[in-house]
C-alpha cells in the first residue's frame, strides 16, 4: 500500500553518471520516533543526493508525524510495510537494500532478490554504538543460509573506521545562521525522555538555582513525573516547567541547538543534540541485563576525552548521567541533586567541550557519503 508518492521524472538524470540507482529502506519502528527518525533522515538525505529511495514502514503514522507539512526530494516515497500475503517479482526489487536495525525485509522480498539477475546490495543498517568491536565489525559480510545473497553489516559510528553519523549537506552551517544567542540569564533546558520515576530531587534543585531556569519538556513518557512534581508545587521559585509542543523533524535542530543543556534519548536526538554542539545527557534505549549501560560508558568515555575537563569534572558528568540511566535506584535522586550544581558551575567547559567534540566528529565523511562508496563497490 502507498502512503504516499510522487512522481519521479526519471528524463532528468539521463545525463548523469553513475546511472540513477533506486534504494529501498525497510523499517519497523520499536522505539517510536527513534527508528522512524533515523530510516527519514536516511531516506531524505539519500534522496536529495539524486537517488530514488522507497521508505517501507509498519507504523506510517510515526513517520507522518515526523515529516508534517515539510517539503522532500520528490524521488522519496513511503509504503506501509508489505503483508505476508503480497508478492514481489525480480524487477520490483531496488538495487540497494537496506534493513534497519536488523529487521529483515519480508521473505517473499528476500526472494525477488535472490530472483534477480544481478542480486541487490543488501545492507543491515546496525544500531550506532561507540564500543570497540563495532570498527572490527563494520562492513562484515554475512551470506544468507537459504540464498545467494550476501548481507553487509554497516555500522555508524564515532571513529575512522566506522560508516559515520547521518549529516545532510549543509547542516552547519544552517545551525550556525539559525543560532540565536540567549541574551537573558535564564537557563535554558531541553528534556526529551523515557519515563524517569526519581527526579523529584532534581526538580528541587532547580527551583532553587540563584539564576532562573526554564525546562523545556516535549510530549515524551518523562513528562508524567514532572507533571507529577508539578501539582504538589505550586510555587516553583526559579523554575519554569513549559510544555514544548511536538516539532517535525525538519525544524527539530533549530529548536535544539536554542537550549543550553540537552536530555535526549534513543538514537536519533542523540545525534542530533551532538550537531548542536550543547552539553548533553543521553537516555539510551533500556535493555535486558543492562547491556545498554556498556554502550552507554562507551559513548562518554570519548565524549568526554576531549582535553577540556579534569578527570574529576568527567567524573561529577558521568555520575549525573549514569544515575539518569538507571531506572529505579533508591540513590538516583539524589546523585542527581547533588551532581547537578557540580555541573552548572563548570557550564563554561562543558559548552567548550560539545563543540570540541563536534569540531572532532566533522573530519569525519558523513554517514550517506561513506555508504554510497561503500555500496559502489558492491555493485560494479
Amino acid at each position: 500500500m502507498v502512503i504516499f508518492t510522487v512522481a519521479y521524472d526519471l528524463k532528468l538524470m539521463t545525463n548523469q553518471s553513475p546511472p540513477l540507482l533506486r534504494w529501498d529502506i525497510f523499517c519497523r519502528v520499536i522505539d517510536n520516533l527513534g527508528d522512524a527518525g533515523v530510516c527519514l533522515r536516511l531516506a531524505a538525505d539519500l534522496a536529495s543526493r539524486g537517488l530514488q529511495v522507497c521508505l517501507y514502514i509498519d507504523q506510517p503514522a510515526v513517520l507522518k508525524q515526523l515529516m508534517h507539512n515539510a517539503t522532500y526530494s520528490k524521488s522519496l516515497s513511503v509504503r506501509l510495510w508489505p503483508e505476508d500475503t503480497e508478492s514481489f517479482s525480480a524487477s520490483d526489487v531496488a538495487d540497494v537494500v537496506i534493513e534497519a536495525f536488523a529487521c529483515d525485509p519480508p521473505i517473499a522480498y528476500i526472494r525477488a532478490m535472490a530472483q534477480a539477475t544481478k542480486p541487490p546490495a543488501w545492507i543491515n543498517l546496525e544500531y550506532l554504538s561507540a564500543e570497540a568491536w563495532v570498527e572490527e565489525s563494520h562492513g562484515l559480510p554475512s551470506p544468507h543460509p537459504r540464498y545467494a545473497l550476501t548481507k553487509y553489516f554497516f555500522f555508524p559510528g564515532f571513529t575512522p573506521g566506522t560508516g559515520g553519523l547521518l549529516r545532510e549537506p549543509g547542516l552547519i552551517d544552517r545551525l550556525e545562521t539559525a543560532h540565536i544567542e540567549n541574551k537573558d540569564t535564564t537557563f535554558r533546558i531541553f528534556l526529551f525522555g523515557y519515563p524517569q520515576p526519581k527526579v523529584a530531587e532534581w526538580l528541587d534543585r532547580l527551583a532553587a538555582q540563584a539564576e532562573p531556569t526554564l525546562l523545556a519538556i516535549v510530549p515524551c513518557p518523562a513528562q508524567q513525573q514532572v507533571d507529577d512534581w508539578l501539582a504538589t508545587h505550586t510555587d516553583t521559585n526559579q523554575l519554569t516547567i513549559a510544555h514544548q509542543p511536538f516539532v517535525p523533524q525538519a525544524k527539530f535542530d533549530a529548536l535544539l541547538a536554542s537550549y543550553d543543556f540537552l536530555f535526549v534519548r534513543g538514537e536519533d536526538s542523540f545525534v542530533r543534540a551532538q550537531w548542536a554542539a550543547k552539553p548533553l545527557v543521553w537516555q539510551i534505549y533500556p535493555q535486558e541485563e543492562a547491556i545498554h549501560l556498556v554502550k552507554l560508558k562507551a559513548f562518554y568515555d570519548h565524549y568526554l576525552d576531549q582535553g577540556v575537563l579534569t578527570a574529576k569534572q568527567r567524573s561529577i558528568y558521568w555520575q549525573f548521567v549514569s544515575a539518569w540511566n538507571n531506572g529505579n535506584a533508591s540513590s538516583n535522586d539524589a546523585v542527581l541533586a547533588s551532581t547537578w550544581p557540580k555541573l552548572v558551575e563548570i557550564y563554561p567547559l562543558l559548552l567548550e567541550n560539545a563543540r570540541v567534540w563536534r569540531n572532532q566528529l566533522l573530519k569525519q565523511r558523513d554517514l550517506v557519503s561513506q555508504l554510497r562508496d561503500f555500496v559502489g563497490h558492491l555493485v560494479k
